[in-house]
């Protein structure tokens, strides 16, 4: 038996992590300087993208993400109930709401045969979300925005490093408005806390430059008056302070450096998972679609019932081994229930009774993913 506790999900940090922000640490500059550009420069080139844009958080990009398109009083998002409620919450914030889009059982991804029967003359975006690192396919939601003159926001939080069925990378944004990813420490790479946006549109990357840093023009080209007041600067929108410090941006150059080795790492973890429990009925991996690159931001196994899965969860933490439950569908919280969301979506519901997320990050070594392998196979053969 280990000795020490297996988390579900961790980040990965080395001596050059560490070199890069203790650089920035020793610089004049802790924040507004050069680094925060280089990380969005580097991002955009991994990604394919024409622009990138830095800011504090995952939810703080895709709040931005939706001002900018005018999401606003009355309007409403379609979107997947199994993601964080941060997808929704960032319409909510703008005073509009949200449509709940059953998910298809094998892959947890919304399920797009059922989203235009959700349209109304409410709905402005529609945002897929590519959960557990597996791409949706933006051809055919890109396809359904376009008949109905909407926009398209990818929630990416969990698919930095994924790749399309055409094998163009996840935020390239060839099918979409923007895609929004995050940098938490369990994520695919890790700045601290922080997030992103990219996009190809030079007009969606200016507005959201400015309403990252409190709505302020810098920039006398851009101007509303005319002013030889020295240090002159306007605030032209009500703006937010969504910036990222050079000390992350720091760190995001370094992981991005190796973004592609973790991302291998975590498809040799979730292949010997699956293959270890290959025709066994008792537990089943989500289905991994062909021709897409899976970054495998989460491992998610389902089991027979909720009583079992419950039972799993209690009995790996007696083993010292860390696991998840990725989500609750949102309409559930407590805070949606209270604003009228009385829905229930059977595919939702019923993944939600038997998920559990197992551990799966690029420092588990073999003996620690054997280890839950054998604890698992211990569990159902008791």
């Amino acid at each position: 038996m280990l000795t020490n506790n297996i988390s579900y999900g961790k980040q990965s940090i080395n001596d050059s992590d560490i070199e890069a922000v203790i650089d920035v640490l020793k610089s004049e500059r802790l924040t507004q300087g050069s680094k925060v550009d280089e990380f969005e420069e580097a991002l955009a080139k991994y990604c394919g993208s024409k622009y990138a844009v830095a800011v504090s958080s995952g939810t703080s990009a895709l709040h931005l993400a939706y001002q900018v398109l005018g999401l606003s009083v009355g309007d409403e998002i379609i979107t997947s109930p199994i993601t964080f409620a941060a997808t929704t919450n960032a319409a909510l914030y703008l005073g509009a709401s949200a449509k709940f889009v059953d998910i298809v059982s094998s892959t947890v991804l919304m399920d797009n045969d059922k989203i235009e029967e959700s349209i109304t003359n409410k709905t402005k975006i529609i945002v897929p979300v590519h959960f557990a690192g597996l791409a949706s396919d933006m051809v055919e939601i890109s396809n359904i925005a376009t008949k109905h003159n909407l926009k398209v926001v990818e929630d990416a939080a969990h698919a930095l490093g994924s790749r399309y069925y055409n094998g163009k990378k996840v935020g390239c944004c060839d099918c979409s408005d923007m895609t929004v990813f995050s940098f938490h420490p369990v994520k695919s790479i890790t700045t601290g806390e922080g997030g992103a946006i990219t996009t190809n549109s030079k007009e969606l990357y200016d507005k959201l430059k400015i309403l990252r840093s409190h709505g302020m023009v810098r920039d006398s080209a851009d101007y509303k008056y005319i002013s030889s007041v020295p240090y002159y600067h306007e605030m032209q929108y009500l703006g937010y302070n969504y910036r990222m410090t050079d000390i992350q941006a720091a760190l995001g150059i370094s992981q991005l450096k190796r973004l592609d080795q973790f991302v291998k790492r975590r498809n040799l973890i979730s292949n010997f998972y699956r293959i270890t429990f290959l025709g066994d009925n008792n537990i089943k991996p989500l289905e991994n679609l062909d021709g897409r690159y899976n970054s495998y931001h989460l491992f998610v196994m389902l089991l027979d019932d909720i009583d079992k899965r419950n039972k799993l969860i209690s009995y790996l933490e007696s083993k010292k081994i860390s696991t998840q439950i990725h989500y609750m569908p949102v309409y559930k919280h407590p805070y949606y229930i209270d604003k009228g969301y009385s829905i229930t979506l059977t595919n939702a519901e019923d993944y939600y009774s038997r998920c559990v997320s197992l551990p799966i990050y690029p420092a588990m070594d073999e003996n620690e993913v054997k280890f839950i392998t054998d604890c698992i196979k211990e569990f159902i053969s008791s």
